[in-house]
């Protein structure tokens, strides 16, 4: 029996910050990655503007249209409407409707027909994991019959794949050095924009997970409420990315005081917001290390090593590195892994972004190699390491 090959491979972390995206043309073409906005709105197809004008990317520009006749808007384009978030909703009935916006994006993008197969791998917070099955049956219900920016997609799904956060980093793991992953006790440690999510291994078989929503969300909220910053939603948006880049670059703690104050009370906010930061670090630091610590027990005690990855393991590297070394665990960034991405896309990306889809990267690697072993199924330009 021969399989026919998918059109597109993709993998698609719908992170809180953003939707963190790897793909490419099975038969051609080079790795690419794509980021859409965290923003999502439902609207009336009344209030979708004609602006008369063209260009741009279909990812900042996206809206779905379910068979069920719901109209949504995401990312870059939401930020631009007056609708309403959601009522109701799962949380994976938002990452299944922000697949579809993805994957409608990349059609648009690769020039597709409006009939196409994919093989796709979408990572979950260990918490969402629970409701995997929901999501792949709400996803694979959805890709018969939807319209993305007006244009209807039916789309067959050879392989759909959901796996938790973190899962992309171990798998590297193993596949990369199997005798060691196989005789090491090692801890996957995950901390996002919203959630925080432990995967343990003990000599390579994987241990019962855990996940709790203690991301850069809530450290944001409390520097807020410290700093009483009164914003409204747009330089909301943008507080969580001055904070985490003031860290490397102070003076947009100014443009965080201009928000709110006047030009002569800058200073005096740039002070406020500095204490805020300070304070509102050791008490999330302690409430992460509190849940780390109850969550593993003495099992902490155990592991050889703690690979750590996310934006807000980024942000708290040192603080990170100072409690896992009271249990005298070697540490891991991931950094072979970044390397990897570094040269299979065509133009360059920091390195904090770099950390940020390293997970989404790792399982991407794997499902290419499972379209590989398929049956029938050859293709000597697949390479995930294509040189700049």
């Amino acid at each position: 029996m021969t399989v026919s090959p998918p059109d597109v491979i993709l993998t698609i972390d719908t992170g809180t910050s953003q939707s963190k995206v790897f793909w490419k043309c099975w038969s051609q073409g080079n790795t690419e990655l794509l980021l859409m906005g965290s923003e999502f709105l439902e609207i009336s197809p009344h209030d979708l503007i004609d602006t008369g004008l063209a260009g741009g990317r279909p990812e900042n520009d996206a809206f779905i249209e379910l068979a069920n006749g719901k109209v949504y808007v995401l990312g870059m384009k939401a930020q631009q409407m007056r609708g309403k978030p959601p009522t109701g909703l799962s949380k994976y009935e938002f990452a299944a409707y922000k697949a579809l916006a993805i994957i409608g994006a990349i059609a648009e993008t690769a020039n597709l027909p409006e009939q196409f197969t994919i093989a796709l791998a979408a990572l979950l917070p260990y918490k969402e994991y629970q409701d995997r099955k929901a999501f792949h049956d709400l996803l694979s219900q959805n890709l018969v019959s939807f319209n993305f920016r007006g244009r209807r997609y039916s789309i067959s799904p050879l392989v759909l794949d959901v796996k938790p956060e973190g899962a992309g980093l171990a798998q590297s793991r193993r596949n990369d050095a199997p005798q060691s992953f196989n005789h090491r006790n090692i801890l996957v440690t995950m901390i996002g924009q919203r959630d925080a999510s432990l995967l343990p291994f003990k000599q390579g078989t994987p241990q019962s997970g855990h996940g709790t929503r203690l991301g850069f969300e809530q450290l944001i909220e409390e520097i807020a409420n410290r700093a009483s910053l009164n914003l409204d939603t747009k330089d909301w948006g943008r507080l969580t990315e001055y904070i985490f880049q003031a860290q490397q670059n102070p003076i947009l703690l100014e443009r965080i005081a201009r928000m709110v104050v006047t030009e002569a009370e800058i200073g005096r906010k740039v002070e406020q917001l500095q204490d805020a930061i300070a304070q509102s670090c050791s008490r999330y630091c302690r409430d992460l290390f509190d849940w780390i610590k109850s969550s593993l027990g003495q099992d902490l005690y155990e592991f050889d090593e703690v690979i750590l990855s996310g934006g807000t393991s980024l942000y708290l590297k040192a603080q990170l590195e100072d409690f896992f070394a009271q249990y005298a665990l070697e540490l891991s960034w991931a950094l072979d892994l970044q390397d990897q991405i570094y040269r299979s896309l065509t133009t360059p990306i920091d390195p904090v972004l770099a950390c940020r889809v390293s997970d989404a990267f790792g399982i991407f690697k794997l499902l290419g190699g499972k379209v590989s072993r398929l049956e029938g199924v050859t293709n000597a330009s697949w390479s995930v390491t294509i040189s700049r």
